[in-house]
């Protein structure tokens, strides 16, 4: 497993040779740790700072919601471990915005937020909270009833939480289909969130974004990912993610 990582980190630092702009583009983790870790794909702290202090030297600014083609990075979590919540204090005093991506019915599971710890993010400035589906299961495994019902509970069990329009989703482990599509844009979101790599503006398809998976990564491959180099990849994602 070690040795197809170098291989992949050292495809994604070549590629990135053929890039040289500055687009606008979506990073995630799915956790940070400073002593206490709540998954093995959490991301230690001092990784995590030093990826903002190469996002900063890069010229890119933080935002919660990319608004313009060029010049953004826009940071998601996914799932809601407990991580994000007992570093806040960090995002705080660094005015770091994010877009955290909750699982419903894992609110208040052991190594998750609890509904009042969403409530107290999501009255941050700068802190989205959006849906991640109530039960975390693949969305192209289900009926079409049953993704409906899916997308909806969670929308409307986070609206309730807290107060505020649940608009954006990602799609559990990344997989689903032209259906899965078509149903969260009848539900309501406006935004889906795929685990594509690209950039901001380059959809998959119409309000389907593409993400770049960041967790772990050292200087030089966070570095060649802001620049692009994992696109390279991006049709073995879609063979992975993309179920017909």
């Amino acid at each position: 497993m070690a040795f197809k990582r170098l291989i992949r980190i050292a495809i994604i630092r070549f590629a990135s040779f053929f890039y040289f702009t500055k687009k606008s583009k979506v990073i995630f983790y799915h956790d940070v740790h400073d002593k206490k870790k709540y998954t093995y794909m959490s991301t230690p702290l001092q990784i995590f700072k030093r990826h903002i202090q190469i996002i900063n030297e890069c010229g890119y600014e933080v935002v919660s919601e990319i608004t313009k083609d060029v010049g953004q990075i826009e940071i998601c979590f996914d799932d809601a471990f407990l991580g994000v919540y007992e570093n806040i204090e960090f995002f705080k005093y660094q005015n770091i915005p994010f877009h955290l991506f909750v699982i419903s019915s894992y609110i208040g599971r052991k190594n998750y937020m609890d509904a009042k710890q969403l409530i107290e993010l999501s009255k941050l400035d700068g802190i989205r909270v959006s849906s991640h589906t109530h039960s975390h299961k693949p969305l192209n495994e289900m009926k079409k009833n049953e993704i409906k019902r899916e997308l909806k509970q969670s929308k409307e069990k986070l609206e309730s939480l807290t107060g505020t329009p649940v608009n954006s989703i990602c799609y559990p482990k990344g997989r689903f289909n032209k259906e899965t599509i078509n149903i969260a844009k009848s539900v309501g979101y406006k935004k889906q969130y795929s685990s594509l790599p690209g950039f901001y503006a380059n959809e998959f398809a119409e309000n389907v974004l593409r993400r770049s998976l960041v967790q772990y990564a050292k200087d030089n491959e966070f570095k060649a990912i802001l620049k692009g180099g994992d696109h390279i990849l991006s049709y073995w994602y879609r063979l992975k993610h993309f179920c017909r």
